[in-house]
């Protein structure tokens, strides 16, 4: 069997969870490693094998010419290796969130070429849970789609979440909500909105964190108009603990509900109501699971692998595309513009393109 050959750029902890992933795979084979740590490479080289490994991931691609390049780097450093990956005609996995500004993404959807394209890992697009549930609105299940909420799984202040678990979050709102049209937001930091002398780096506010760029605030809300009337919100609240049962989205019907829990380890990831409000708590029995069938255990990023290369092989975007994964990045930084402005109701896609807090705090 011909195997896709894939080189790794970023040998860190989420870089040896794709080896993992791809280790379990057939039509996958680890060609090359490039990192700057020789240590990483080491870690790296005990699940894939002694592999070629590099500094330089443009060395890499000329010495190896890969079919598919996996960026698992700290957000920073996406931007660089996936456009010169793409600009050689190599496909693209990149980690979320795309990038650390909106130029920078432009730039690197902007890259692909017919035989090159660029997934970003939001891998909800293909959750079970997602996918079944996106099945029922077209079915009609819960009539009309009327709001799209957002459940994010706390254990960080909200500014690492919006970047770290936030892009996850919008991008199952824009499963189910579409583009978003225009959004509102309000920040808030040790009880009062959020100044620009709060502005932080990522890892200045929580340095077990991966570095992605300028965040501020311990709490958030954010509000979203989508096309054909249907709005979303989301809440960010700066819980310490964790809580993934809560992770996921509500999708609000005139006849119904469905509840989708994305984590893993959730018995069921999708819930269903037969009415649209849920009505006193101790009607919450009413919920009923989704069967889901042997889909509810699948591996979610094996799956972003093989379809990532199938729309290459038939020239089709495939899920989790660049410009969705642009989007979900807009969705957040939207918030801090809107913040920014006095939360004020702005258009989307946004004009300025360079970071919310970056033009804040210069222009201070």
């Amino acid at each position: 069997m011909e195997k896709y050959r894939v080189a790794l750029v970023g040998c860190g902890g989420m870089g040896r969870s794709h080896l993992q992933t791809l280790a379990r795979m057939e039509e996958f084979e680890v060609v090359g490693l490039c990192d700057l740590a020789q240590d990483s490479l080491r870690q790296a080289r005990e699940i894939c094998g002694e592999v070629a490994g590099f500094d330089d991931c443009e060395t890499m691609y000329s010495a190896l010419e890969p079919d598919l390049v996996t960026v698992a780097t700290q957000t920073r450093g996406h931007h660089g290796p996936t456009v010169a990956a793409l600009q050689r005609g190599i496909a693209v996995l990149c980690e979320k969130p795309i990038a650390i500004s909106l130029a920078e993404a432009d730039e690197m959807v902007a890259a692909q070429t017919a035989g090159a394209k660029l997934a970003i890992n939001q891998q909800n697009h293909v959750n079970p849970g997602v996918c079944k549930g996106q099945e029922m609105v077209r079915q009609g299940v819960i009539g009309e789609v009327v709001m799209v909420r957002g459940r994010n799984k706390c254990g960080r202040k909200s500014g690492n979440e919006f970047t770290e678990m936030g892009t996850h979050v919008a991008d199952m709102m824009l499963c189910f909500g579409g583009e978003p049209e225009w959004c509102t937001g309000n920040v808030y930091w040790q009880g009062r909105l959020a100044e620009v002398a709060d502005i932080m780096e990522a890892k200045e506010m929580s340095p077990r964190d991966r570095d992605s760029g300028l965040v501020m605030g311990d709490r958030a809300v954010g509000a979203y108009g989508f096309g054909n009337g249907v709005m979303g919100e989301v809440h960010f609240l700066g819980y310490e603990k964790l809580m993934n049962f809560n992770y996921g989205v509500d999708v609000l019907g005139t006849e119904g509900q469905l509840a989708i829990r994305a984590s893993g380890g959730v018995e069921h990831s999708l819930w269903h109501l037969p009415r649209p409000m849920e009505g006193l708590p101790s009607e919450l029995g009413d919920w009923q699971p989704v069967d889901l069938g042997m889909a509810q255990g699948e591996d979610s990023v094996a799956t972003m692998y093989r379809t990532l290369m199938a729309a290459v092989a038939e020239g089709t975007e495939p899920p989790g595309s660049g410009n969705e994964g642009r989007w979900a990045f807009e969705m957040i930084l939207g918030i801090y513009q809107s913040h920014r402005e006095g939360g004020r109701r702005i258009d989307l896609p946004m004009v300025e393109r360079r970071h919310p807090l970056e033009i804040w705090r210069d222009e201070a």
